[in-house]
């Protein structure tokens, strides 16, 4: 019996095309689809770069500094639109026909976790340049058809890739302003992390979904267009990020790109809740890490998160979020993410939720 290599299924399709970029900074760009927790990164920058727009006292402040913690899970699998249950993914052995579709290690529920500190510096009133520092963990679960792996767990966890920033202040009114963003994401994260399968004894190298960077320097772009009002401001954002060449398992990461609009409110107690609507889309793998296949012409990958075709696609998300004072020159803020369409490059897993907390102070 061919012993089929499992492949944590952290697919993240994930979405947020979505931000403020506020007094505390620019956003590096949330997109989407079934991607390595390298791109979790992406959803947590927005929280990161829309905390501080609370106390004025802060944002006068050069120097800011934040913590965010993004959690997200994935439960279920779609292609294009269509809902997909494990049974319909997972290859129950000789007496089912064999498809490109469907195979013998499927990843059930993953859960990612990122936590990230930004340290940003506002050079003048039109330039800030911004490091932030991601710590990732990951872990999904399994089902099998390879004896002794019937149900199996897989976890990885590092500092992912690092991100330098610059915003620039395009123009500004009292009520208004523009802002352009540019920077790189440093391939500082793993792209080795190995791990129990059940395709040998011992440790394998985990598939693109697993590992915690890109391996490819990468280049975060946007435009931000953001208007005040004393009780209500909206916005709307363009951003993307692009991939520069292979990294040394010769492949990439799917180029991503994502477009959002969001209006809050600003309550008498300084609370502001708000609404975001966010659409993205990414590109599937480009190249292929080989260790990841199987020497089977007709069915070379034993998951789903082995493909590289079976990444990437569209999304549209919803959520909710609130800033808030703490004390003095401290502010916060907690949001919820929905997914509430897709259409994915299947079979991959969908993004259940994605729930986000960041704190911000200035000095």
């Amino acid at each position: 019996m061919i012993m089929y290599q499992p492949w944590v299924r952290a697919n993240l399709f994930r979405a947020i095309a979505t931000t403020i970029i506020s007094c505390l900074g620019l956003y590096a760009g949330t997109l989407s689809a079934q991607t390595v927790p390298a791109d979790l990164l992406d959803v947590s920058l927005e929280d990161l770069f829309s905390a501080n727009v609370i106390e004025d006292d802060v944002a006068k402040n050069r120097w800011h500094l934040s913590y965010s913690y993004g959690r997200s899970t994935f439960d279920e699998y779609r292609n294009g639109s269509d809902r997909l249950t494990y049974d319909d993914v997972l290859w129950s052995g000789p007496g089912e026909v064999k498809t490109r579709e469907n195979f013998p290690v499927v990843p059930t529920k993953i859960t990612q976790e990122v936590h990230s500190v930004l340290l940003a510096y506002d050079v003048n009133d039109r330039l800030g340049v911004r490091l932030l520092v991601p710590f990732i963990e990951q872990s999904t679960d399994h089902i099998s058809i390879v004896p002794n792996y019937d149900d199996f767990n897989i976890s990885s966890d590092g500092v992912g890739d690092v991100v330098a920033m610059a915003e620039y202040s395009l123009g500004a009114t009292l009520n208004s302003a523009w802002r352009v963003i540019g920077g790189v994401s440093i391939p500082t994260g793993s792209i080795d992390e190995e791990g129990d399968t059940p395709r040998a004894p011992g440790n394998q190298q985990l598939p693109y979904t697993m590992q915690i960077g890109s391996g490819t320097w990468d280049i975060p772009l946007g435009l931000v267009y953001e208007k005040y009002g004393e009780q209500f401001s909206w916005g709307a954002e363009v951003q993307g990020k692009v991939r520069l060449g292979e990294n040394d398992r010769d492949y990439r990461l799917g180029h991503r790109l994502g477009a959002a609009v969001w209006t809050s409110v600003l309550t008498n107690s300084g609370f502001r809740p708000g609404v975001r609507l966010g659409y993205s889309w990414q590109d599937e793998i480009d190249g292929e890490d080989a260790s990841l296949s199987i020497p089977n012409p007709a069915f070379p990958y034993p998951a789903p998160v082995t493909d590289p075709s079976a990444f990437g696609g569209q999304q549209i998300d919803l959520s909710v979020y609130v800033d808030f004072p703490i004390a003095a020159s401290w502010s916060g803020r907690i949001g919820y993410t929905k997914p509430i369409w897709f259409d994915l490059n299947g079979p991959q897993s969908a993004q259940n939720y994605h729930l986000a907390f960041t704190l911000t102070t200035g000095f």
